[in-house]
């Protein structure tokens, strides 16, 4: 079954293709972070391998049903990166070894490349005499994030999935069902934060990191009134990916100061519910501060994923030391 319903319609269209016998024995998703992709990837291999398909659903009671549910199928394969290596050539020489032989249910084989993107030249290059002259029976599902570039010769062989995020009210009817105690507002407030994508939102709010953004940024307001430069800094979390979480929503509070400005509505902000602090902060500074700040945002961050942790805690230091310089509207230290 499909976990989500915005992967309905792609499940729909790839079985309706093989029932119809127009399967392409390939098929490359690309897609966005936070939709659940494998899930689908994996509810299609499931399919393949039924030996008794229910219309566009397996079985769920054969044996190959079976061996799937419980983690075993000889005949479905899983290539992936192991921690954060490439996929190797002997990673998929291995694979196709195995493929040489009959399926072992007499039925399909099927192998799933997670993050494709990790394939090196070599590797993809004895994947690609895998694509060019398949097996019958044998089919291959790879998955790619939706702006990484894939090696054109294994692009060209394969049936291309663009798979991105849903529209936001099929996404907030889900989220609703999901949250049933909060919001409708907070649920909408959170899904535009994490950029329509439903289980980045979904993990926001089991970890309560809407309420963390809140406070963040009421400190945030703070420091701009106080030029406090610590109290901002001990607000900043150790780790370095929630600290990648907080540049980025400095970057949306800045992001909406100017579109206040510019008269654009708060149906459009991503922060609405911080609109008392938001119109006074943009009624205080200029369009060209306010784009100064958060150019300065977007370096830090970038900066940031380039240097150890010992540094991280001087360069954002620096930087709100220069967020100082520009609320006073002054020349940047050089």
């Amino acid at each position: 079954m499909i976990s989500y319903p915005w992967h309905q319609p792609t499940y729909q269209q790839l079985t309706a293709s093989f029932k119809a016998g127009h399967g392409h024995h390939a098929q490359l998703f690309k897609t966005e972070a936070g939709l659940g992709t494998s899930l689908l990837i994996q509810a299609f291999a499931n399919w393949l391998l039924c030996q008794d398909k229910q219309g566009n659903q397996p079985c769920g009671q054969c044996k190959s049903c079976l061996l799937q549910a419980a983690g075993n199928h000889p005949d479905f394969h899983l290539l992936e990166s192991v921690e954060g290596k490439d996929i190797g050539i002997d990673q998929i020489r291995d694979t196709t070894a195995k493929l040489q032989q009959f399926a072992q249910q007499g039925g399909n084989s099927v192998v799933y490349i997670r993050h494709a993107e990790k394939l090196n030249e070599a590797s993809s290059n004895a994947l690609l005499k895998s694509l060019e002259e398949p097996k019958p029976n044998t089919y291959f599902l790879l998955e790619v994030p939706l702006q990484t570039p894939m090696m054109a010769t294994i692009q060209s062989r394969c049936q291309t999935w663009l798979l991105q995020a849903p529209y936001p009210l099929q996404a907030l009817e889900w989220l609703e069902t999901e949250f049933p105690q909060t919001s409708f507002e907070d649920l909408s407030t959170a899904l535009r934060l994490s950029r329509n994508r439903p289980l980045i939102c979904k993990d926001w709010l089991e970890k309560d990191r809407l309420q963390a953004r809140k406070t963040f940024l009421q400190t945030f307001w703070r420091f701009y009134k106080s030029r406090d430069l610590l109290l901002l800094f001990k607000a900043f979390d150790s780790e370095k990916e929630q600290i990648f979480q907080q540049l980025e929503w400095l970057q949306s509070f800045f992001a909406d100061a100017l579109k206040a400005q510019l008269g654009i509505g708060q149906d459009h902000w991503l922060n609405p519910d911080l609109a008392k602090g938001i119109i006074p902060f943009s009624q205080g500074l200029s369009a060209q501060a306010l784009l100064k700040g958060q150019n300065l945002l977007q370096q830090t961050a970038s900066h940031l994923a380039q240097i150890n942790a010992v540094n991280s805690e001087l360069m954002l230091l620096d930087c709100l030391s220069k967020l100082i310089f520009i609320f006073e509207g002054q020349d940047e230290p050089r």
